[in-house]
């Protein structure tokens, strides 16, 4: 599957756009392939067992460069991702929910009664937390290989999750007594500018504030001891110990 049909794929569902680079642009930051492959090897994260972003092992075989921008790929199962590192140090990734590619038998395998079809599910630490606390991790390690002086922008944006459904994993009551869908057709998204120096220390409680406010679309408002359990779950997850 080419570059493009992929893209088309991850933009037929439920997908994450995240666009970083610096408030001051300048052309040539990162001086070829090597030096995109080098930023990109160094500031991958992997919390969770695979990385984000994904980037192959053997870079020069499995990713394209045109003298621009080096771009890779992903596409197995329900896990899609296309991205692109400009010379500039722009960054931009689409990511395929994976609640958006998995049925909802196997999804919700062993839970009874089914919850109700929907379009698509995303869970509430796995879709949402975790995936942002990655995003602002990544965004971390490029900063500290020098793309983004003086300032990091981002822009995260969620796209295609009207009529989808926030689920949890554990027996929580309140995703037992309630559904959290999302009513709106309507992007979410949400930017932030971070002065480089700043970021790596405010990284985490942004990706947690963002989550909330990500939740709050699908009506669900957390309360004080829910957001400690989600703190919680995130240092578990920065911790390695899930």
């Amino acid at each position: 599957m080419s570059y493009e049909e992929l893209l088309a794929e991850i933009k037929s569902r439920g997908y994450w756009r995240v666009e970083i680079h610096s408030t001051e642009y300048q052309d040539n930051r990162l001086s070829g392939r090597a030096a995109m492959q080098n930023l990109l090897s160094s500031a991958t994260v992997s919390l969770r067992g695979w990385p984000h972003p994904y980037f192959p092992d053997f870079p020069a075989k499995d990713t394209a460069y045109n003298g621009k921008w080096l771009e890779g790929q992903v596409n197995s199962g329900y896990q899609k991702e296309y991205w692109r590192l400009y010379k500039s140090g722009q960054w931009l990734h689409w990511l395929g929910l994976s609640g958006a590619w998995i049925t909802r038998e196997r999804l919700f395998e062993g839970r009874s009664p089914l919850p109700p079809q929907h379009p698509g599910y995303l869970h509430i630490r796995g879709d949402v937390l975790f995936t942002l606390t990655e995003i602002f991790r990544f965004a971390v390690g490029l900063a500290q290989g020098g793309v983004f002086d003086p300032t990091a922008f981002l822009s995260i944006q969620l796209h295609n999750t009207h009529d989808y459904m926030l689920f949890e994993n554990f027996e929580r009551p309140f995703f037992l007594s309630y559904q959290y869908v999302n009513p709106s057709n309507r992007l979410i998204e949400q930017q932030k500018s971070v002065p480089v120096g700043q970021l790596s220390a405010v990284a985490d409680q942004i990706a947690l504030d963002m989550a909330i406010e990500v939740f709050s679309v699908f009506d669900w408002v957390p309360s004080v001891a829910a957001v400690r359990m989600l703190a919680e779950d995130q240092k578990k997850l920065i911790e390695r110990r899930l």
